[in-house]
């Protein structure tokens, strides 16, 4: 699946906040995208392949948003009894 504009831009203002790539983040993928891609994954020890891979995302910072598992119920632990032992 192709990203979309905003995800390119998603991309690519990572790479610009670590300074790999010159901004503004268009979401256009071009060579210089590539060409910053390449830089950021060799420095990383990642294949420089210049391809948006699962790892590269991932080390981007911008890999999948999910919430933890149980993240909607709020569990609240009673405060100990007086005089009980901790």
């Amino acid at each position: 699946m192709t990203p979309t504009p905003e995800r390119y831009k998603e991309f690519q203002q990572a790479l610009i906040d670590k300074g790999y790539l010159q901004g503004p983040a268009s979401g256009v993928w071009g060579p210089d995208c590539t060409q910053a891609l390449k830089k950021f994954q060799q420095e990383q020890n990642l294949e420089p392949t210049g391809k948006l891979d699962s790892l590269s995302i991932i080390t981007l910072g911008l890999g999948p948003k999910r919430e933890p598992l149980g993240s909607t119920a709020v569990v609240h632990n009673p405060p100990p009894a007086s005089g009980a032992r901790q």
